[in-house]
This record gives C-alpha cells, sequence and structure tokens, in this order.
C-alpha cells in the first residue's frame, strides 16, 4: 500500500520532530561553504605548468608552498618607489638600426649551461632580465622591476612580492606565480648541466609561496643584509621550456631564450658565425613603466662578427659601424689624427663609473703539476711586470688592481696589495721550489729532475694579446719562461672552462653588489673524486685557478650564511686574504671608466651613463637621430666640418683616479 506524499499548505507547519527546515539547512550549507572557502581557495600550480616541474614540486612540499591571500601576515608594510630620478631621456627617439660589433659568435645561444658563459650573454641576456626588484643605478635604492611591490617580513627573512600583471615574456607569454616558481625547478635541474645554478637556487633559498596568481613570498635559509637583493629572482617561462629532459644543453644550444626585455632574437635574423640581430617588440610592457621608458630605443641592433680589431676600426671609421667601445689606448688616441673625428662626425665620449671593477689578472690552474708548489705561484707573483704593461701598452690610463675583490668599498679589504715586479723575489721563491740552475737561454732549471720553469700563458685573440711580449720579457729576467698562446675568444673560454690552461690571462664581469667567492675558489668547483679514488679537475665551473683550500672552502661557506654587513665585511677580509696568501691569482690592471666612440647620430641621456653600470648596453639610454644622421652624410659628401666633440663625463668619478 502506497503512503501517501505529504504537502504543506499555506500556514500548515511541519512538525519538528520531522528535522531542520530547508531554510536552516540553507544556512548550515553557507556556514559550512564558508568554512571551507579558504581551502577551496588555496593557489596551485596554474594550468600549464609541465608535469615534471610539479613532480618536482610536490616532492619538495617544504620548499614550494601554496596559500590563499588571507595567509600572508597581517601588519606587512608594502613598500615600492616611484620618486626616484629617471635615468631616461624623454628627448629619446624611437627607431632606427644601430650597428656594433663584436669579436667572436657566441659558443652557445643558451643562457646556462656547457659554453654559455661568454661575453655575447650580456647582449643577448642579461640587459635584458629584469628581476622582481633591482637597485636604482644612480641612487641604489630598490625599484620595481617585474614586480610593483615588495614587504619584508619582521625576522628579514621572507620578501613578499606583488607582481605586475602587464609583463609578458618576448614570445607573448604572460608572467605570473607559477614562472617564479618554475625558475627553482629550472635552475635546481641537473640536466642543464650547470653547477653553479645547481648549487645556487638549492642552498641560497628556504622556499617559494604562491599566494594568487600575481602575488609571492621567497624565503631565505637566514637572514641576509639585503632580503631584497638577496630574493629578487628573475621569472622563467614554464610554458617555453615545459619538461625538462638531459637532452637539454643540445636542444637549445642554438636557441635564444625568452626574456622580459624589449628584444627578441628570432631565427631568421640569425646568421651563424656572421651575425644576430635583436628585433625590438611593439608593445614592450616597460614602455609604460617609470624606470623603462624611453629605454632600449633602437628597432632593431644588429651584432656583426668581426674577429680583427683592427678591421673592426676601420669598418667604423667609414661608417660601416654605428659607435665602438674601445678600451684600447691605441684606436682611442688614433681617433684625433682621423678627418672624421677632426671634423666632427665622430665624436669621443670617456665616462668614469663606480662600481666593482672587471678581474684582470693572471688566473694559474693550480691542479697543474709545477703550479701545485705555492712557492712557484709566489714567484709568478713577483716575476709579471704589469705595471710595464700599464705604463706602455694602456698608455697609464689604467692602474694596478690589487686583489681579486677590488671596487666594494667597506668589503674591500685595504691591507691587501698587490706583490711588486722583483726578479730577485721571484728567484728566491723559485729556488724554494728547486729551481736553482739557469739554461743558457736564461730560464731556470731543477738540477734534479732537469724540468725547466716554463708554463703555457693563454690569452684570447683581442688586443690584449699584445700585453703578452711584455709579460714574457718581464717573465724572463725572473728565469721563467711563458709560452704564448693566442686563441679565438670562443675557444679560449671552452680551454679555461675545461680546465686545461696552465696560466690564463682573462677577466671576469663583475655585477653583484656583495664580493662572491663560492664560484670562483670553494673546492667545490674545483675537483671531483672518480670511482678510483684519485681526483680530477671539474669541468664547467668557473673555477678556474682550481683553488681547493678546505679552510678557504669553510669560510666561504661561513660568509654565505652571514646574516649582518658586518659579518659579509670580517669574513670578506679573511677571504680575501687567503685567496691573496694562496697566490693563485696574479692582479693585472683596474678600470674604471668605458670608453665609447660614436657617429654624431648617436644621441644619450643627460649625463651619458649611469653610476652603476660599465656597459652602456646595459641601460640602453641611447639611441639613433635619424634626422641628424641625414644632416651629417650631407655634410661629410659635401666636405663642411662641425666642430669637434671629445668629452669626459666624471661626475661619478673615484678620488685618485
Amino acid at each position: 500500500m502506497n503512503t501517501p506524499r505529504q504537502t504543506l499548505k499555506s500556514g500548515d507547519k511541519r512538525p519538528s520532530s520531522l528535522g531542520p527546515t530547508a531554510t536552516t539547512m540553507r544556512a548550515i550549507s553557507l556556514i559550512l561553504f564558508i568554512a571551507i572557502l579558504p581551502a577551496l581557495l588555496i593557489a596551485t600550480p596554474a594550468a600549464g605548468t609541465p608535469p615534471a616541474a610539479l613532480a618536482h614540486y610536490r616532492e619538495h612540499p617544504s620548499f614550494y608552498r601554496f596559500a590563499t591571500p588571507a595567509d600572508l601576515p597581517s601588519g606587512l608594510v608594502w613598500e615600492t618607489n616611484n620618486t626616484d630620478p629617471e635615468f631616461a631621456s624623454p628627448q629619446a627617439k624611437r627607431g632606427g638600426l644601430i650597428r656594433f660589433s663584436i669579436p667572436t659568435y657566441p659558443p652557445a645561444l643558451r643562457r646556462v649551461g656547457p659554453n654559455a658563459n661568454h661575453a655575447f650573454r650580456s647582449y643577448l641576456y642579461d640587459a635584458y632580465m629584469i628581476p622582481l626588484a633591482l637597485p636604482h643605478p644612480n641612487t641604489d635604492r630598490p625599484i620595481p622591476g617585474t614586480a610593483t611591490h615588495w614587504a619584508i617580513s619582521p625576522d628579514r627573512k621572507t620578501v613578499y612580492y606583488k607582481l605586475n600583471p602587464s609583463v609578458r615574456f618576448t614570445n607573448g607569454d604572460p608572467v605570473n606565480a607559477d614562472d617564479y616558481l618554475y625558475t627553482f625547478y629550472f635552475h635546481r635541474s641537473p640536466h642543464l648541466q650547470a653547477a653553479w645554478y645547481n648549487d645556487f637556487y638549492s642552498t641560497e633559498f628556504a622556499g617559494i609561496t604562491k599566494f594568487d596568481d600575481y602575488t609571492i613570498a621567497i624565503s631565505l635559509p637566514d637572514e641576509r643584509p639585503d632580503p631584497i637583493y638577496n630574493t629578487a629572482i628573475e621569472p622563467t617561462p614554464r610554458k617555453f621550456f615545459g619538461n625538462l629532459t638531459p637532452d637539454f644543453p643540445m636542444r637549445y644550444q642554438n636557441t635564444p631564450f625568452p626574456t622580459v626585455g624589449p628584444y627578441l632574437a628570432t631565427p631568421e635574423k640569425i646568421v651563424h658565425q656572421q651575425s644576430i640581430t635583436l628585433d625590438r617588440l611593439r608593445d614592450w610592457w616597460g614602455d609604460n613603466f617609470r624606470y623603462y621608458r624611453n629605454r632600449f630605443n633602437a628597432s632593431q641592433i644588429s651584432y656583426r662578427v668581426v674577429r680583427d680589431p683592427d678591421k673592426a676600426f676601420q669598418m667604423f671609421l667609414i661608417g660601416d659601424l654605428d659607435f665602438m667601445e674601445i678600451r684600447v689606448p691605441k684606436f682611442w688616441y688614433s681617433l684625433n689624427d682621423k678627418p672624421a673625428c677632426q671634423q666632427g662626425y665622430i665624436e669621443k665620449h670617456t665616462f668614469h663609473y663606480d662600481r666593482p671593477v672587471p678581474t684582470w689578472g693572471l688566473f694559474i690552474n693550480s691542479i697543474k703539476p709545477g703550479l701545485d708548489k705555492p712557492d712557484i705561484r709566489l714567484g709568478i707573483q713577483h716575476a709579471t711586470d704589469w705595471q710595464r704593461v700599464i705604463s706602455t701598452f694602456f698608455r697609464d690610463d689604467y692602474t694596478r688592481l690589487n686583489q681579486y675583490s677590488e671596487g666594494f668599498g667597506k668589503y674591500t679589504n685595504p691591507a691587501i696589495r698587490a706583490r711588486p715586479y722583483d726578479p730577485a723575489a721571484a728567484m728566491r721563491y723559485f729556488a724554494a721550489a728547486g729551481y736553482t740552475h739557469r739554461a743558457n737561454d736564461g730560464i731556470l732549471l731543477n738540477p734534479r729532475t732537469g724540468q725547466r720553469l716554463s708554463f703555457q700563458l693563454t690569452s684570447r685573440d683581442t688586443d690584449i694579446r699584445k700585453a703578452l711580449p711584455t709579460l714574457i720579457d718581464s717573465a724572463k729576467k725572473a728565469g721563467l719562461e711563458f709560452r704564448p698562446e693566442v686563441l679565438e675568444t670562443t675557444t679560449f673560454f671552452k680551454k679555461t672552462q675545461e680546465k686545461k690552461h696552465d696560466i690564463a690571462l682573462t677577466a671576469w664581469q663583475v655585477v653583484n653588489k656583495f664580493p662572491t667567492y663560492w664560484e670562483g675558489f670553494h673546492m667545490d668547483n674545483a675537483i671531483v673524486t672518480q670511482p678510483d679514488g684519485t681526483i680530477a679537475p671539474k669541468r664547467q665551473t668557473n673555477n678556474i685557478t682550481s683553488t681547493r683550500d678546505p679552510a678557504l672552502s669553510a669560510l666561504i661557506d661561513k660568509c654565505r650564511a652571514a646574516t649582518t654587513e658586518e659579518a659579509v665585511q670580517k669574513l670578506g677580509y679573511e677571504i680575501q686574504q687567503r685567496i691573496h696568501d694562496d697566490a693563485a691569482f696574479v692582479p693585472g690592471y683596474k678600470v674604471s671608466t668605458y670608453r665609447i666612440a660614436s657617429w654624431r647620430w648617436m644621441r644619450y641621456a643627460p649625463g651619458f651613463g649611469v653610476k652603476n653600470s660599465d656597459d652602456i648596453f646595459e641601460t640602453g639610454t641611447f639611441w639613433i637621430d635619424e634626422d641628424i644622421k641625414r644632416e651629417t652624410l650631407s655634410k661629410r659628401q659635401a666636405g663642411q666640418a662641425l666642430p669637434p666633440v671629445i668629452r669626459i663625463h666624471d661626475q661619478y668619478r673615484l678620488s685618485g683616479q
């Protein structure tokens, strides 16, 4: 028998014994929904995140964290900086092609991995890899990068960032929080074959938190003197790379990476071993923001490979190149006698900057037989006459470098001075190492072994090679033979990165706010233990002196974990002294200027350059004025001279220089 359905009529009441009313049920449901809403709103990896990255996040849940905006700590003080002066010119004109020469074609177009640490990388990537925040190049205060605001936790171990939703990669993909999570997956991957990046992104950070698509936090293992500087990483395009695989180096060998900058290298504008041309984005996101507008103005920049410096100079003089950065005095001073300069078509600019200087000198591979003896390295220190190189080859335009970490202000140990040229002192050290007899040609011999005191001195085939005869001659007076080897730049870098050199004449460009030591002097980057228990040089690292001092490495580890500026300074002084005592780096020369010669249609912002930059490309505050170009070419054809322009911009000149 069927039970009739009960219905309610208007005015009827359901007996309470039958349960809660529908209204009550809806209220309960709403309460429950509100209670679980935070869980539903917890940020998760976005669609398009590669499966391998997702698996990596799951494997490291304490490092990759997902939260809600409600989880942001209360009381955060969000800061930005929209008041520091702009350093570009509102008079800048957009458009035109700039032609520049490079001495060699890059060995790889990848930004990371084997053979990626080359000079052209700064033109292709470094100038355009904009981090979350960065120091203003004149005031040193933080300014927005790819983030608009930041907030520092009370313990100074975490920095919170609000991302700029306008930022795009050069391939058009939008940038959001997931591209910063992917940065860690990317740089920690062994498939890169990039030990420095693997270590840095694994040890220098404690984690990253995604609160929503445009809010993240990056944490440090310990307090740092400048947490913004230490956490302001760059995004990495997750959709472009996808899952990383062991063939990464070969897959991307000749493939430029997308950046968040204004220029893009497309395959059709790359002519292998001949030229690379960058095209400017027409709608670059940075054009709408204070510190990026009026910058990077050329529509195209063409980098043409010209291996002979003299040929490049001649191409510039006839107008086939628009400007040159000239570091060799021979070219710089000879310009004064050239008609194009005398008649005002070519202008000369010397700019004094204030930043740490490149580390020009001799890098002694201390794992090589003979060079593993401290007395030999100390003798080499006194057997190289750098002052003679400075006075003759550089015409006293430069000064002697005293140590590896120079130009960092209070973080540079002022007590360390370069050892002077002193053949007698050099020979005393060589004698202590067993080299006591001179051969007929003046080179010292070890009478017990018959070994000559002879090492190969390797240089790039740039103009610095012309300093070799002076170094060879001065060394011979101390009984030391330098056998010169001049290599094409790409080959030179490959040889030194593989640790196959004896002594290399070269320099590292310095871009850090604080001195860094791990990549150049930590034993982790010097040797590897092979299956049979023997050691071998560790390839593809920047420790090209093969320094492997356990006590020095321990100091470096402590300095990396230092939480105060005072600790960084104190430990740095000890590290610098130990590097000096080890004597595997022979300080050469230092320069705190750059010199630009350009046709007068190249125009520059007021002041010409910025305080913290030794490269005119880095800030992109120049442009081409097509009207002035037409005027200049017309006057040149008619033989009409213009007033010559030779300017020195010394507003940031350091005392004593």
